[in-house]
Parts: structure tokens; sequence; C-alpha cells
């Protein structure tokens, strides 16, 4: 089997066969599925892997599909909008260029890389991974087709275009009052693309595509616990199971070259620095406006906060609502919750071990939708710029917000929930 062999000048065995839990750290024993099956671990209920009809290529034609509308993404127009017999139309990269013009380039930086530079790094890296295993052959490099892989799966959270899509929305209804708006080409192909993206996604059998990379043995099935070997560490990004039984732990994952760490180095040190960190900043980011719109010759800042109550103002309950959730709940249940994991941890308590990890899946997959008002922000800074008859501009809020999200994001990134498992049980791996 490809991958196996000494490292670190000792035995090191793979096992494709088991499968490791990546929110407790059981591991099972890795049987066929059916078609549309999936395997969840038996004591969390997170999802291991599922069986994808098609092969490993299947999701090429979407892949593609998505590539091309980026393209039309990148060089169409959003939206345009009609203020006083004025008209603007705004590109993607308007609102970066708008940022930049207006010194927050931090801000600017950041939307460029969530909303063009990690979805096009993503889908091209899916469309080359995909295009070197079709026909079932085996790719020419076996590292470099991996670490690829590797690549792509790091970006897929940080890929935001589908959260700009809703700050798109919300930009559209903020305008509704004292601008004619409209949504043009662009604004249609960012909606195919989410279509796209989503229809890949689900086309992506992981494991099957893993497996394809070194033609090891693809087991798909209801996973069962399994006996583990003697010592046993399971990679973080491909799901590999390595095992020794004698000398020091490897150092690298056979397959894809990641570092092998039997749980994230100082997950709780480091989930708490974070956590604290954006607790800091969630002051400022509520109480300094993050935009000033102006409309002939009058500044009015807004809050986030002060946003959701104009929507609300407006009639539009349901997005309001919406934004309320995506960026006050949100921020300040991720905040919450990751603060009751890291304590929990050093407790070393077992209370509701399986909520909590629930829990936790939950914040991790929900907190990059709190990037919506950064996105709205960045869409109404590039086409409101009538001179004194309406402009927007971004605050200093802003960028406390997009911190905030960020360093969450980062914080349940790190943050280790098999900790949790293994504090409850008395293990201790630091």
């Amino acid at each position: 089997m490809a991958g196996q062999g000494g490292l670190n000048q000792h035995r090191v065995t793979v096992r494709d066969d088991l499968v490791g839990c990546p929110d407790c750290g059981r591991l099972h024993r890795v049987r066929e599925l059916p078609r549309g099956g999936r395997a969840v671990c038996t004591r969390c209920g997170a999802l291991l892997y599922r069986h994808v009809a098609g092969g490993p290529s299947h999701a090429l034609p979407m892949a593609l599909t998505a590539l091309l509308l980026l393209g039309l993404i990148a060089v169409n127009p959003l939206m345009a909008v009609h203020i006083q017999g004025n008209d603007r139309a705004g590109l993607v990269t308007t609102g970066i260029e708008a940022l930049a013009d207006q010194g927050m380039w931090p801000l600017s930086l950041l939307v460029g890389l969530l909303v063009l530079g990690a979805p096009l790094a993503r889908v091209a890296g899916v469309i080359a991974v995909m295009l070197r295993l079709r026909g079932g052959r085996p790719p020419q490099s076996l590292r470099a087709t991996a670490r690829l892989f590797a690549l792509t799966e790091s970006l897929r959270p940080w890929a935001m275009l589908d959260v700009f899509l809703l700050g798109l929305l919300v930009g559209y209804s903020k305008l509704h009052g004292f601008a004619n708006a409209e949504l043009l080409t662009g604004g249609l192909a960012l909606g195919g693309y989410v279509l796209a993206i989503s229809a890949m996604d689900q086309g992506l059998d992981r494991r099957a595509l893993w497996s394809a990379i070194d033609q090891s043995p693809v087991g798909q099935g209801p996973a069962e616990p399994a006996l583990p070997p003697r010592h046993w560490v399971a990679c973080s990004v491909c799901q590999r199971v390595h095992g020794h039984d004698h000398g020091p732990a490897p150092q690298r994952c056979t397959r894809c070259g990641s570092r092998l760490h039997a749980r994230e180095p100082d997950s709780l040190g480091r989930t708490t620095a974070l956590v604290t960190t954006s607790a800091i900043l969630y002051v400022p980011a509520n109480l300094l406006p993050v935009m000033t719109v102006v409309n002939f010759g009058q500044g009015d800042p807004s809050t986030i906060l002060g946003g959701v109550g104009e929507l609300a103002g407006s009639g539009m309950w349901p997005l309001a609502l919406l934004v309320f959730v995506a960026s006050i709940a949100v921020p300040l249940l991720k905040l919450g919750g990751l603060a009751w994991f890291v304590i929990a941890a050093w407790r070393g308590s077992s209370a509701r071990l399986q909520g909590r990890t629930r829990l936790y899946r939950f914040i991790d997959a929900i907190g990059r939708w709190s990037n919506v008002d950064v996105f709205m922000i960045a869409i109404l800074t590039a086409l409101v710029q009538f001179g004194a008859v309406a402009s927007v501009r971004a605050d200093a809020g802003a960028i406390a917000f997009a911190a905030v999200v960020i360093l969450t994001m980062l914080a349940s990134h790190i943050f280790d929930p098999r900790v949790m498992w293994d504090r409850a049980d008395g293990v201790r791996h630091d």
C-alpha cells in the first residue's frame, strides 16, 4: 500500500481500515456504506464520512461551472444604484478599492482575500486534483496532489462568497427608501456560483478522493468501534490513522505530509488567548459606528445594533432578525460557548459532554456568517458615492467587528474538542 514504511527510523503502519473521530477521538473500523449513506461516531455523533455515488470526479462539472461563474462575477457589475439622476454600478473589486481609498486597508485586504482569493484558489485546486485523478489513474506526484487537496480543504471555511451574497441582499434592502437599486449580471452570477459550489461540496466524497490519491482501499460503511493499535495518531487533514508500537511517534502523515499531533498543540491556552482578545474587541465593535451614511451633507453614523433597528423600522423584520442573529447573537454565542468549553476542559468536567460537542460543531459551522455586516459595508461604500447628495464610508467599528469574527473563527479552529473528552477521562496529552 502506498505511503507505508518507516518514519523517524522506526516502523510506522498506516491503518486505512480505521478512522478516528475528529471531535471525540474514538477509533472506528471502516466498513461498506450503501449509496448515499453516512457513517457517524458511536460516541459523539460526529460525521465520519459519507458515500457519494459517482467516484472522486463526480463533482468536477460543478467545480468547472463554479470557476466559469467566478469569471463572470469578477468582470460584471453586481448591482447598480440610481439617486437623484445619478447612476453608479459596482464590481466585487469596487468595494475593495473604495475601502482602501478611505484608509480602511485592513478591511480592504480581508474582503479581497475572503471573496476573491480564497474562492478562486479553492475551486482551482479542487479542479486540478480531480483532473489528476480522472480515469482512475494515480497522479504522477502523490505528495503534491495530496498537499494541494489538503490546501483546498483548509480554504473551505474562508471562501465566503455565499456570505457575500447575503451581504449583497442586505445592502440592497438598506438602499430601499432613499435610492433605486437593481441587481445586475454579476449579482445573478453570484447566486449561480453559490448553488454550483454547494452542489460541488455535496458531490465530493472526501474519503474516496483521499483513497484514490494513493490507491489505498476505500472502505465505506457504517463505522464500528475498533481496537486501536498500541500507539496511534490520526492525521487531522486526511484522517489517515498511523500506528506504531515502539519508538517516537511519527512526525508527518505518510499520505498528505501534514504534521501529526495526538491533539492540537496547546489548544486550551491558544483558544483562551483568542477568546479573551475577541471579548475585549467585542465592546468597541458594538459601541463604535461601523459606517456613516451621508444624505445631503448630513452624516448619520450607524452601529451594528442601529442597523438592525433601521431594518426593523422599515418593516423588514425577517432581514432585521437575520442580521441580528448573524452579527450580534452568533458572536456572543461563539464567545460564551468557547469560554464554556475551555473552562470545562481545564476542570476535567464530564457534564454534558455530548451536548458541548454538538454545540462546538454548530459554532464552528456558523461563525463565518457573522461577516455579513462586513461585506454589506464593502458593497455600500462601493455603490453609494455621490458626493454631498449621498455617500457611505466605513468607520472604526467595522475593523473591530471584523477582528472579532476572524479571531473567533480561528479560536474554534484551534480548539480541539477531543481535549474535553480526554480531560473528562483523566487523560492529558500536553
